[in-house]
């Protein structure tokens, strides 16, 4: 399985991503995983390529994202092959157990381990810590 991480620097950049896991990062320390895998990241309801979702952080969030990006936060969109697409909720488990986290508060243990490979701009966090 792999994920192909991209570091967006901005609202805008991250908003057209759909089916991804990602991290908020702060401090070079995960502080948020999350996952937008029936939705976009970012925006209102649209369709793009044959996908129609709404936004996991609509264009009211964009404010709070930017802030956070500008005062030392980072966002890591990590997009999942084909497998890794079929296990999104327990790779999202996986990855809050493996790396650590701040502020998610439904974190359930994951029932088995992933051989994950990283690719891309790999979050601090997860190269740090190795994969």
């Amino acid at each position: 399985m792999k994920i192909k991480w991209n570091k967006c620097n901005s609202y805008d950049e991250a908003r057209d991503f759909s089916k991804v896991i990602y991290l908020h990062e702060w401090n070079d320390k995960p502080f948020y995983w999350g996952k937008a895998h029936n939705s976009f990241f970012g925006g209102q309801m649209r369709e793009k390529d044959g996908f129609r979702a709404s936004g996991r952080y609509n264009a009211g969030y964009k404010h709070w994202i930017e802030g956070c990006l500008r005062h030392g936060g980072k966002l890591y969109i990590g997009m999942l092959d084909s497998d890794a697409l079929k296990h999104v909720d327990e790779i999202e488990s996986f990855l809050i157990e493996k790396y650590g986290h701040v502020m998610n508060t439904r974190t359930k243990p994951y029932v088995r381990k992933f051989n994950i490979v990283h690719e891309g701009d790999i979050p601090t966090c997860i190269r740090l810590k190795g994969t």
